[in-house]
């Protein structure tokens, strides 16, 4: 099997634009160019920058939500260049991202125990089947849950 397309690449990963973003932008303003070359060194994006179209159109719609804000800087010289600044409802939201991703770290982690923990797939031969009585498995953990 081809597994090129496949989400088991990590492709989509990318989908983490949004907090990718923000992160960036609560460091210091960027203009669009320069946030999408940051995006690029974030392991999430393999290397590559992030889609150019996708960016702008996230960062119009973070803008419109009231997360970020843009303002035309101009320069003596040179096209005006649009610089984005995270503002404080985009912080709050960045702080939600971050509970997000902590509890989707926490429940990776416990998948990769568990894929760990897994039966070797050349147990299941046409001989013994694969639906035959396996051996008793290890009770999955209950995740772990801030009080």
């Amino acid at each position: 099997m081809d597994f090129i397309d496949c989400p088991c690449t990590g492709k989509t990963l990318s989908k983490l634009v949004r907090p990718a973003m923000l992160t960036l932008l609560a460091r210091e303003p960027l203009h669009g160019y320069e946030l999408r070359k940051r995006c690029e060194g974030l392991a999430l994006f393999h290397g590559q920058p992030p889609d150019a179209a996708g960016l702008y159109r996230a960062l119009r719609e973070m803008e419109d939500e009231g997360l970020v804000l843009g303002a035309w800087d101009t320069p003596g010289r040179g096209p005006a260049k649009r610089r984005y600044a995270i503002t404080l409802t985009g912080q709050a939201c960045l702080s939600r991202w971050k509970a997000t991703l902590t509890a989707y770290r926490d429940a990776i982690a416990q998948l990769l125990d568990m894929a760990g923990t897994a039966r070797d797939p050349s147990a299941f031969t046409p001989e013994a089947g694969p639906f035959r009585t396996a051996p008793e498995r290890p009770a999955i953990p209950e995740p772990h849950r801030e009080p």
